[in-house]
């Protein structure tokens, strides 16, 4: 029991921190001209499911349900909460169909 309640701390004490370190950096310098979008939580991609082509948004920060269950998830056990943060972290949402990880950025010729 000791050493799961150590990993929790380790684990979650890390990301806390690289959370932190993100914020307090981020205001602190100006933004830079040739930002690239492909690291932004929108961006436009294609649905393999419908083909809707457009702005597209990560599945975990932008929508409540996956939120809780992410929570209920870490409150319950600590490894449910991480698979499923493993299987939808940085996957995409279609707003028409609402397929999430079905789809691919666009890329201009």
């Amino acid at each position: 029991m000791e050493i799961v309640i150590a990993i929790f701390v380790l684990v979650g004490g890390s990301i806390a921190f690289s959370a932190w370190k993100k914020n307090k950096s981020s205001g602190s310098s100006p933004a830079v001209a040739g930002y690239d979008d492909s690291e932004s939580d929108c961006s436009v991609r294609t649905c393999l499911a419908c083909g809707h082509e457009g702005e597209m948004k990560t599945w975990i920060k932008h929508y409540t349900p996956p939120k809780l269950v992410l929570i209920a998830g870490f409150v319950l056990g600590y490894l449910p909460g991480l698979i499923f943060l493993v299987f939808y972290w940085g996957k995409y949402k279609c707003p028409k169909c609402g397929a999430v990880g079905k789809n691919r950025q666009v890329t201009s010729p």
